[in-house]
C-alpha cells in the first residue's frame, strides 16, 4: 500500500523553483540578504519572497486511497512599495505557475494559482512600513511505481 506523501519534498521543489529564477526566497522565514540593505528607509531595498507550504491533503480511490498528495503554498513577496511588492509577485508567478514539481517517486500536474488572489497590501507593523503582495500556489502529484 502507498504511504501518505511527504510534503517537505513539495516545498523543497517549490523553492528550487524561485531560486532557479534568482529569486531570494525562505522558508517560513525572512531569507538572507532580503529586505532593507542597511538603514531602513535610506538603504536599497531587495525584494523577497517566502514561502509558508501547507501539510498537503491525500487523496486517491478505492484501490489506491493514498494515491495524489494535493500540496497548497502561500509565497509572500515583499517590496519597499506597492509596486515593487507586485513586480516580485509578478516574478514569482512567472517562475512556478504552470511549472512541473520535482520529486522523488512522484509525477506533478501543472503548478497552479487558484483564483481569488489577495490584494496587495501595506503592512505598518515596521517602519517605514512595507508591502506585501501574495501568491497562493496548489499542485496535485502521484505516486509512481
Amino acid at each position: 500500500m502507498i504511504q501518505v506523501a511527504p510534503s517537505t519534498p513539495h516545498t523543497d521543489a517549490v523553492i528550487s523553483l524561485l531560486e532557479a529564477a534568482d529569486l531570494i526566497v525562505g522558508r517560513a522565514l525572512h531569507p538572507e540578504g532580503g529586505g532593507w540593505q542597511g538603514e531602513p528607509g535610506r538603504a536599497d531595498y531587495v525584494p523577497y519572497d517566502v514561502v509558508y507550504p501547507a501539510p498537503g491533503t491525500p487523496d486517491g480511490n478505492l484501490a489506491e486511497p493514498l494515491e495524489y498528495l494535493d500540496y497548497k503554498a502561500q509565497i509572500t513577496c515583499w517590496g519597499a512599495t506597492e509596486t515593487q511588492a507586485e513586480q516580485e509577485a509578478d516574478r514569482v508567478r512567472a517562475a512556478v505557475v504552470g511549472q512541473l514539481l520535482t520529486v522523488a517517486g512522484r509525477s506533478s500536474y501543472r503548478i497552479q494559482q487558484p483564483p481569488g488572489s489577495r490584494h496587495v497590501r501595506r503592512d505598518d507593523s515596521v517602519s517605514p512600513p512595507e508591502w506585501q503582495a501574495v501568491v497562493d500556489i496548489e499542485v496535485r502529484t502521484q505516486h509512481t511505481a
